[in-house]
């Protein structure tokens, strides 16, 4: 059983990112449970934020300095980021090896000493960090598997590449941890200690009833079908969107979240859903915003493609809808299956559309709700209130203190 509480978290996002993910949350639980947190962020291009600092504001400069440094957000978590200084890491792996020797090993292993950290325990959520197995040669470590990364878009590594550096993490981790089925069964092969350990929510955030609707949706008429999050084109099923939103021009759809126009398609996609006078792009919102969004919609939706990436996919969202209390639809998730009793699984454009049709019919909030739907609402938050961030972490500090 392990005695030390250092870990590095190899994250593979920013910490400060707008919306935050599993890697944030566990490193915050973590660290307010006594252990401490090294959390290392995903390699920067260094000459691509240099030049966009240039084109940019005061506080994009800021920002960016504080990549250069160890930063502190919080009691026993620390920060640092990895950086590119070569180009071309992503496409040749041996410019990505020499990055890694001449700038990112020296970095982290001496922020690790200099925090006083002995043999500590590595986390890994991000692949390209695999590099990092063999300046830690004694340390035990653990995965952390929330997505098929093998064929995530915009990850810009081959995927062989991506799944060698897979494999060697999962070569040396003492357990597994991943949060969906599929993924369960793909390292189940070759691997004997797998954890299914479901993604989670802050609960207690999305539960609360807000004092008010945002400024920019009180305007907006009812009925809403909204969802939150980033609104990528490879997750996200933009034409399923603009299709329910022509036939059902009385509904209005609200899109919280940033929206992303570097995949194929993506812009085009994007413009002619927002010609649409009932769909409505609110932007990204900051994590604290985001709950009383979720609280103004009278439908929740998750409106996914069908995808090879989006079938090993739980998305966070999913909790935080029912948690809040809201009837939720989703398409393109087979990960949803077991809660088909808390959730409409929709398979095609009218199944998702009938969806939400009934879900009005039945009442969603306030007294126009019926017995029924006041009863689903509230199995809907009692099974979310087991999948909090605590519980989450529960699990996962189980393993950590196994090793």
């Amino acid at each position: 059983m392990s005695t030390t509480k250092d870990i590095i978290i190899f994250a593979g996002a920013l910490y400060d990112a707008p919306l935050w993910t599993n890697r944030q949350h566990v490193a915050t639980q973590l660290a307010q449970r006594g252990w401490r947190v090294l959390y290392v962020e995903p390699r920067l291009f260094v000459w691509r934020q240099l030049f966009g600092a240039f084109r940019g504001t005061r506080g994009r400069w800021q920002w960016l300095r504080r990549r250069w440094v160890l930063w502190q957000p919080q009691p026993s978590l620390w920060v640092t980021s990895q950086l590119n200084c070569i180009p071309g890491s992503r496409r040749w792996s041996w410019i990505g090896a020499l990055n890694h020797r001449s700038v990112n090993r020296w970095s982290v292993r001496h922020h690790a000493q200099a925090l006083g950290f002995r043999n500590p325990v590595l986390l890994f959520y991000d692949t390209e960090a695999a590099e990092f197995l063999d300046d830690f040669p004694d340390s035990r470590v653990i995965y952390d598997c929330v997505d098929d990364h093998r064929v995530q878009a915009g990850v810009e590594r081959s995927a062989a590449r991506v799944e060698d550096e897979e494999r060697r993490i999962a070569e040396r981790a003492a357990a597994i941890a991943v949060t969906t089925q599929p993924l369960r069964e793909r390292f189940s092969k070759t691997h004997k200690n797998i954890h299914l350990i479901p993604n989670a929510a802050d609960i207690q955030a999305f539960s609360k009833q807000p004092v008010r609707e945002p400024d920019d949706v009180v305007n907006i008429p009812h009925p809403r079908v909204g969802t939150v999050g980033a609104l990528d084109v490879y997750k996200v099923d933009l034409e399923l969107l603009g299709r329910v939103a022509r036939q059902h021009a009385d509904w209005h759809i609200v899109l919280v979240g940033p929206v992303d126009y570097s995949h194929t398609g993506g812009a085009q996609s994007v413009r002619r859903l927002s010609e649409l006078p009932n769909v409505h792009f609110l932007g990204p919102k900051s994590r604290e915003e985001v709950p009383a969004y979720v609280h103004a919609f009278d439908v929740a939706m998750i409106p996914y493609r069908e995808s090879p990436y989006n079938r090993a996919s739980f998305p966070l969202k999913f909790w935080e809808f029912l948690a809040a209390g809201k009837h939720s639809l989703a398409s393109g998730l087979p990960s949803l299956e077991p809660y088909r009793h808390l959730v409409t699984l929709a398979s095609s454009p009218e199944s998702f559309a009938r969806g939400i049709q009934e879900a009005l019919n039945h009442g969603v909030a306030g007294k126009s709700a019926s017995a029924k739907a006041t009863a689903d609402k509230e199995a809907r938050i009692a099974e979310a209130q087991k999948h909090s961030w605590e519980s989450r972490v529960d699990a996962l500090e189980q393993l950590l203190l196994a090793l």
